[in-house]
Formats: structure tokens, sequence, C-alpha cells
């Protein structure tokens, strides 16, 4: 009997499945290529036999499958390089659904990224808020030539101005053009997991006649001043 194949796309209509595929998306990605739970439990430091429980659970699921049996070993599988999950199955007022888990853990892991970040600060720094205009500038932010204590630093870089829905589209699919670049690029040889997110979206809480744009710049990237500059809207 010829060994189960794993498929191009599988679209996913069992809300269970759904759910798993969402929260267990890293461990789910272990199994990419064929690999045993004891194999991928050194990699990543776990408990055997957790892993064997999951492995098992997501096959039942059927998000894994069984690829082979060897030397006393279960084999396992994704079972489709990319998975399809229909928007309403999850819908948005789920606590897993769409946007709102995700969400939920890039907030959770970005405060817990600033927390280790901001133990590490140096005494005696200080928040500044810049307000200027035309004629008065706000003071740009100080360069720090000291080295940075922390290896991967949390960053935040948000910016609120008036768009076009033009602009606004073509401003939004060019931040995500970085990340298409970098996951071009691949892995690093060495270093450890980071994530880097873009969030775009229409604020509510700014007036609707505002003239003003305003940039505020939160990180431990080399700079010494997170300042928050507002400025006249240009033209």
């Amino acid at each position: 009997m010829p060994e189960p194949t794993q498929l191009e796309s599988l679209r996913v209509t069992d809300e269970p499945a759904a759910r798993a595929l969402r929260q267990d998306t890293h461990l789910l990605g272990l199994f990419l290529s064929p690999a045993s739970p004891s194999d991928v439990a050194a990699r990543v430091d776990m408990p055997a036999n957790l892993v064997h429980h999951h492995a098992r659970r997501l096959a039942g699921l059927g998000l894994l499958f069984e690829q082979r049996r060897e030397a006393g070993r279960v084999y396992y599988q994704l079972r489709a390089r990319t998975f399809r999950v229909p928007s309403d199955l999850l819908p948005p007022q789920d606590p897993d659904g769409n946007g709102r888990g995700d969400l939920r853990d890039l907030t959770g892991g970005f405060l817990a990224a600033y927390e280790r970040c901001w133990a590490f600060m140096r005494d005696g720094e200080e928040d500044v808020v810049g307000f200027g205009n035309a004629e008065h500038p706000a003071e740009p932010l100080e360069d720090v030539t000291d080295p940075i204590p922390v290896p991967f630093p949390a960053h935040l870089d948000r910016l609120t101005l008036r768009l076009t829905p033009e602009r606004y589209a073509r401003l939004a699919r060019d931040l995500s053009d970085v990340l298409t670049r970098a996951a071009a690029e691949g892995h690093s040889e060495t270093g450890d997991s980071c994530t880097l997110a873009v969030l775009a979206f229409k604020d509510p809480a700014q007036p609707a006649g505002t003239l003003s744009l305003s940039r505020n710049l939160n990180t431990f990237l080399g700079l010494r001043d997170r300042a928050a500059g507002i400025h006249p809207r240009p033209g």
C-alpha cells in the first residue's frame, strides 16, 4: 500500500480543527516534513509524551496524518501545506476568532518583550513629548551610541495621518512588502524567533476634521528618547 501524501491545500470546515489550527500553529509547523513526536520533543525541549499526545490529537482533527511507522516510531506530517478556513467558522466575536486571537497574542507577546527591555533600560531615561509646527519644528530624537543592552529590543513605530483610501492601500501594501522580502530571505543562520507585525486601520478616535498628524515612537532600538512629535499636515 503506498504511503499517504501531503496535500497542497485543504479547506477546514470543522470548528475544533480551525481552533486547533490557530492555537497550535507553532507545533504544527514542526511537522511540515515527516517527523516523530520524540524527535520534535528533543528539538523544542518538551516532554516526549506531551508531544505524542498533541500529535495524536491533531491527527484526530485531520491536521496531521500518520505518514509512516519505522523502527517502532510513528512519523506524522501536516495534512496539507496550506489550510483554508471559512471566515465565518470563527467569527471575530469568538475569543479565538478571525483577528481577535492574533491581536491578543501579538499584544501579549509585545508587552512581555517590552517589560523585559524596560528592566534593562539605563537609569535616567525619560519620555519626551514634542510639539511643533512649520516655524518651530519638534526636536529630533537623540541618537544613542552606547550598546543596546538587549539583543532583540521591543520596537513600536506608529503614525496617524489623514489619507485617501487609495493612498492608505498603497502605504499598507508597502509596509507589508517589507515582511514579504524578509520572508523571501528566510531564517538567519543563527538567532532567535522574532515577530514583526504590520497593523493599519482607520482610527475612529481621531476627529474627522483634524489637520495634524501624529507620530509615536516607543522603542529600545538604539534611541534614548521615546517621543511623540505632532506636526502640521503638509499642503
